[in-house]
Parts: structure tokens; sequence; C-alpha cells
């Protein structure tokens, strides 16, 4: 790290699997589909790093259900929308966090063109 640059810790989620409510068309969204979110939170680690303590970071699986709980929270349209809704309420949520990067996942979006999934990425800061 550069001398005076600042410190930018993150907590990575990878692919967590989840089934959605997600599609453009009624009849897309009637039954649940397959889709992976992914979040990278931004905050301060070195509490947590120089007592070893949870108290001083966040417990990945809180964030997990969290995300979980919202993406069961409503049918959804767009996976642009779920994005911003994970986003929005780990924000909301988890106060020690200064952003979030979420990526959503959806696999069977485009599987007729041979096309493994198709995805979106929003980042949110705090503020």
């Amino acid at each position: 790290m550069r001398p005076g640059a600042p410190d930018v810790d993150r907590i990575i989620i990878p692919g967590i699997p989840l089934r959605a409510h997600v599609g453009w068309t009624a009849a897309e969204r009637e039954a649940e589909q397959e889709i992976s979110v992914h979040l990278e939170l931004r905050l301060d680690l070195r509490p947590a790093g120089a007592s070893d303590e949870l108290a001083h970071t966040l417990d990945y699986d809180d964030v997990c259900e969290r995300v979980a709980v919202l993406v069961r929270s409503k049918d959804f349209r767009l996976i642009e929308a779920v994005a911003e809704s994970c986003a929005r309420g780990l924000l909301a949520d988890f106060s020690g966090v200064d952003e979030v990067r979420v990526e959503v996942r959806k696999p069977g979006a485009l599987s007729s063109r041979g096309v493994p999934y198709a995805a979106v990425e929003v980042t949110r800061r705090r503020g």
C-alpha cells in the first residue's frame, strides 16, 4: 500500500445461492428461479483484526440471511432491482458498512443463446 493511501478493507461473500421470483413477464415470475448474489462490503476491519472479536466486524451469516430476506420480500421484474434492494438494505441494516458492491447473476436468463448467465453489478455508498 502506498504511504498516505487510504486503507480499503473488504468482506467478500461470493455466490450466495438463492431462489427468487424474478422476470419481466408474469409467467416468468410465477416459479422461483435460481440466482446468485455476490457481495463486497467495505468497512474498517482494523478493530476486528486487533481484537479478534466478532462484535467488531460483521457476522457473515447475518449478512447472508438479510440478503435472502430481501430477495424473498417481493417479486422482481429485473435483476437490477434485486441488486438495488440488496445494496440499500445492507447499507440500512449494517451501520459500519461504508460501501457495498452487489452482483446478481441469473443463470437461466440467456440459456437459449448458450450464455451461462446474465449479471448486473451495483455499487452504493453511505451518504
